[in-house]
């Protein structure tokens, strides 16, 4: 039995999170379900199981421009949001909300399907324990799984896109950005979170724009290329250790006090 919960919603949450992203995404219930239900299945299973596919029609540009480059895209990415709690017979959790940019993909060829997964794959049983960066993405959120709260994780935007010779991104269109971000301000009051971690600027910036009221916690992101600002905020070195202690210090504190 996992320690661990995947993406286990209340029926209500649910229902109101396929709402906001039927929005974005063309995606029914049952197929959403059927996500969530297969990335249940593989939780503790080692490896990288393959992302789930599907088609590339799922989104749909309302930049008529930015649709032909959607189109003629190497490589797709979708995240669907996840939510993480401990196995432990608790149902009153709070929840607190941890805030990514976007689900960036790699590829050298052209991907003519979306593979379908979660931020920083951690319904992946490699990603939470092996991978060397996303072990340390969980390793922050075990802080805040073990002191008690559920971690509802998502991005600004649901959906990446790269230019059509190289995985190199483009930026959404500003219509396609609008309604990301409106879909985002619904998507967080579903889950009415005790507060919203944002892992860095760009995230942060978009929380600030659609001024929640409920508490920002800003912290540079995790990944190796905010080191600097890692040992700016630290005044040491930016070793996984050292930021792990230094975030479950201050994460803790600052819930503690809402």
């Amino acid at each position: 039995m996992s320690d661990y919960l995947f993406s286990q919603f209340k029926a209500n949450e649910f229902e109101a999170l396929h709402k906001e992203l039927s929005k974005v995404l063309d995606i029914s219930p049952d197929k959403l379900q059927n996500l969530y239900e297969v990335m249940q299945q593989e939780f503790e299973l080692e490896g990288y199981p393959d992302d789930r596919r599907l088609p590339r029609n799922i989104f749909h540009s309302h930049n008529e421009n930015f649709q032909k480059c959607y189109e003629d895209a190497l490589v797709i990415g979708v995240d669907i949001p996840s939510l993480l709690e401990k196995n432990n017979n608790i149902s009153n959790k709070k929840t607190v909300v941890i805030l990514g940019q976007d689900p960036l993909r790699k590829s050298d060829k052209k991907v003519e399907e979306i593979g379908i997964a979660t931020p920083y794959a951690l319904h992946l049983k490699s990603c939470r324990e092996k991978l060397r960066s996303t072990r340390l993405y969980f390793d922050l959120i075990k802080v805040l799984l073990d002191a008690g709260y559920r971690v509802y994780l998502t991005d600004i935007f649901k959906v990446w896109v790269s230019e059509a010779s190289c995985d190199d991104g483009i930026r959404l269109s500003k219509k396609d950005r609008t309604r990301f971000i409106q879909v985002l301000k619904t998507e967080l009051e579903i889950f009415e979170p005790l507060a919203v971690v944002t892992w860095g600027k760009k995230a942060s910036t978009a929380i600030k724009s659609i001024k929640l009221e409920v508490k920002h916690l800003e912290f540079p992101h995790p990944s190796g290329a905010a080191n600097g600002a890692w040992r700016e905020l630290m005044g040491k070195p930016p070793t996984r250790g050292n930021r792990i202690d230094f975030w479950q210090e201050k994460v803790l504190a600052h819930l503690s006090g809402l």
